[in-house]
């Protein structure tokens, strides 16, 4: 399985567009996850909620979470990417664009939800990885050492 996939929240929290904000969130919630896929009901990813939305489209705005419902909330059309996405070109997406949140699409079937937080410490992890290899070749106390 691809890293990126496998380090992804699996499976993506799901919601259908006439869920209520209140709904959502709770959903997240329980999945402790900062996003959710809003899903058609055809099992087509009809766009993402993501806690930035709550913000800018929910409170900001003054509508009820109660009775508002996530698919007048959500960010239609969102970027995806793909389970061949390496993470570098995911991390990429998601820092240029300022997301913390990517869809992870096959064909049309969701998933996961790729996250920054997730993808920087699987960086982060494989570069320590790396520097203790390097730290622990130079101060081997062997031959010509």
């Amino acid at each position: 399985m691809d890293p990126l996939l496998k380090i992804s929240h699996r499976p993506a929290t799901r919601v259908s567009p006439e869920e209520t904000i209140c709904a959502t969130v709770k959903a997240m919630v329980r999945d402790r996850t900062g996003a959710a896929a809003v899903m058609n009901s055809d099992g087509t990813l009809a766009g993402i909620f993501t806690e930035r939305d709550l913000m800018t489209r929910v409170v900001a705005q003054h509508r009820d979470p109660e009775t508002t419902a996530v698919g007048d909330a959500m960010t239609v059309e969102p970027v995806t990417i793909s389970p061949e996405t390496t993470m570098e070109q995911a991390l990429e997406i998601m820092v240029t664009n300022h997301f913390r949140h990517l869809p992870i699409i096959d064909g049309t079937e969701v998933l996961g939800m790729a996250t920054v937080r997730r993808v920087l410490k699987y960086k982060l992890d494989e570069e320590k990885e790396e520097l203790e290899s390097v730290v622990s070749f130079f101060t081997a106390d062997g031959i010509g050492g």
